[in-house]
C-alpha cells in the first residue's frame, strides 16, 4: 500500500483540469485606436507595465471604464489604455480616409533669439517613418544657418508609420517654424 500512494497521489494531480482564464466579458463597446501607437497596460497606471501595443485604427473592445482609463480586451486577457486615446466609428473612418501624420520622436527646437521670419520645409518621409529628403521652401528670416538648423533638425526626427487601409505608405510632411 506504501508504494501505491505516491502513485495515486501522481494520478489525482495529473487529473486536475487546467484553471480557464480566458475573459468572457461582453465588451461595452468596440473602440478604434485613434494614436500612432497605444499602449496597452497592465493596470490603469501609467507606471505599470505595458503588456502589448495596438497600432492605429485597429479595432478594441473595451470591457469597462475606470476614470480616464478604459481596460480592453488583448490577446492573453484584458489591459488598460487612456480613453482619450481611442476612437469612434466615425472618427476611425475619417482619419482612415484622412491620417494624420504624428512625430515619435519630434524635431529639437532651435532657438534664435532676435530672428524674426518663417521657415518652411518639405519633408519626403518613407514607410517607416524615417526622413530620407527635405528641401526648403521659404526662408523669410534672412539666415540660411538657421534654415539649415532646422532642416538638421527635421531631418533627425521620426515618424510614426502612415497606415492607411492597413497599409504603410510614405508621405510628405510640410514642417514650418516661426521665429
Amino acid at each position: 500500500m506504501r508504494g501505491c500512494l505516491p502513485a495515486l497521489l501522481i494520478l489525482a494531480a495529473c487529473s486536475q483540469e487546467p484553471a480557464d482564464t480566458t475573459d468572457t466579458r461582453e465588451p461595452l463597446a468596440v473602440q478604434y485606436v485613434g494614436v500612432a501607437q497605444m499602449p496597452v497596460h497592465a493596470r490603469p497606471e501609467d507606471k505599470s507595465p505595458v503588456v502589448t501595443q495596438y497600432q492605429h485604427s485597429e479595432s478594441v473592445p473595451v470591457l469597462a471604464r475606470k476614470g480616464d482609463w478604459a481596460e480592453v480586451r488583448t490577446a492573453m486577457g484584458s489591459g488598460w489604455v487612456h480613453q482619450n486615446q481611442l476612437a469612434s466609428a466615425a472618427e476611425a473612418a475619417q482619419s482612415k480616409d484622412n491620417p494624420n501624420a504624428q512625430f515619435e520622436h519630434p524635431p529639437a527646437p532651435v532657438s534664435a533669439p532676435g530672428a524674426h521670419g518663417t521657415i518652411y520645409i518639405q519633408a519626403d518621409v518613407n514607410t517607416d517613418g524615417e526622413i530620407i529628403k527635405t528641401t526648403l521652401i521659404t526662408d523669410t528670416t534672412g539666415s540660411q544657418s538657421l534654415a539649415e538648423q532646422n532642416e538638421f533638425a527635421l531631418k533627425r526626427s521620426k515618424f510614426f508609420p502612415m497606415i492607411i487601409r492597413g497599409e504603410r505608405k510614405p508621405f510628405q510632411y510640410f514642417y514650418r517654424v516661426d521665429y
